[in-house]
């Protein structure tokens, strides 16, 4: 079903009608469709425009109604609605704390260890037995941490928001307690009794004010559940990485500290579980791990250990905007009414 945000935008559809009305009663007082400025001056009036004139005229007038008509219904802020039947993941919230450090540009996993990372986020999103029903929420932390994507049912900005991470956004550094507590801080504000925190890094923290053992004992203390996950190897492992913030191409090998205590460390602090990938396979069959934990905190739910929202949902609506596309299509039919009077026309009318 389609709605809008501002509905009362939708009034300056009307525009285009009312303009043709008056164009139409002008018409009838002054007798000539179109004045064409190559009469001779104080001479006779020429005869009306030749038929392919007039109409490249009425053509583009009808592209200029419907750019704006486009525009109009941009404004309204248009949007598909759509409802699914509420799902046991119904209420969860999970938010994935993303390392996008230079390090995570290594390529012990194909193409990089962030690439692997994002399509380890994808699958869960998109699988039929994944994300379906619960709010989904990205964190993104270099030397600092910052929000990517707020908690959401709307997979397809997710998704979008996600490929925006790269290596080397947020500074170089691996603030591993800064990332959790940034997800943390989602999980308090969604105020759900059903979250899980997923942290994805190559384990080399190094800069941040915050501990990130402390910060997973906060999300210990307030009943979410903690996956940890471990991209990459030790040794020496090729780099390809391009500095967002000066340009400058670093390529070649790099000696990775992966340290995989840490990262067992942060888990055991948060009464989570922390998981190793060494390759695209081992990171793969997290994703079904990750869909056990979502059951299993909706089990817990649902079984009385906390209380269930699930009997209360009817189910999951998800709006999808497509203003953004409708302007564009305005620009293009403006554009093609500007370009069929000035080469059709001569840029007379």
């Amino acid at each position: 079903m389609i709605s809008f945000e501002y509905p009362a935008a939708l009034v300056l559809c009307l525009l285009p009608a009312v303009a043709a009305i008056m164009g139409r009663l002008r018409k009838g007082s002054r007798g000539r469709a179109i004045r064409l400025p190559l009469d001779i001056w104080a001479g006779p009036a020429s005869e009306d425009a030749p038929l392919p004139w007039r109409l490249a005229y009425v053509a583009s007038s009808i592209l200029f109604a419907l750019a704006w008509l486009s525009l109009s219904l941009a404004a309204a802020g248009p949007g598909h609605q759509s409802d699914t039947q509420a799902t046991a993941n119904t209420g969860l919230n999970i938010v994935f704390a993303i390392d996008a450090s230079p390090s995570m540009a290594a390529k012990d996993l194909e193409p990089t260890r962030l690439e692997a990372a994002k399509s380890f986020v994808r699958a869960f999103v998109e699988s039929p037995d994944g994300a379906i029903g619960a709010s989904i929420g990205l964190v993104a932390f270099g030397a600092e941490a910052a929000l990517a994507c707020p908690p959401t049912t709307d997979y397809a900005t997710v998704l979008q928001r996600l490929e925006t991470i790269e290596p080397g956004i947020l500074g170089d550094g691996t603030a591993l307690g800064q990332g959790l507590a940034s997800a943390f801080r989602q999980i308090s504000a969604a105020g759900s009794d059903r979250s899980i925190a997923v942290l994805l890094s190559d384990g080399e923290d190094n800069v941040g004010l915050i501990h990130p053992e402390d910060a997973a004992r906060s999300l210990g203390r307030h009943g979410a559940g903690l996956l940890v996950i471990g991209i990459g190897s030790r040794g020496d492992i090729p780099i390809d990485y391009i500095n967002p913030k000066t340009g400058q191409r670093m390529s070649g090998a790099y000696r990775s500290g992966f340290d995989d205590l840490s990262m067992s460390a942060i888990a055991a602090s948060g009464g989570g579980e922390y998981r190793t990938a060494t390759d695209l396979s081992a990171l793969g069959s997290l994703s079904d791990e990750l869909e056990s934990i979502a059951r299993d905190m909706a089990g817990s739910s649902s079984s009385g250990n906390a209380p269930s929202r699930i009997s209360s949902a009817q189910g999951v609506s998800t709006r999808h905007a497509f203003g953004g596309s409708l302007f564009y299509i305005a620009m293009a039919l403006a554009a093609a009414g500007w370009a069929l009077r000035r080469l059709v026309m001569g840029g007379v009318a």
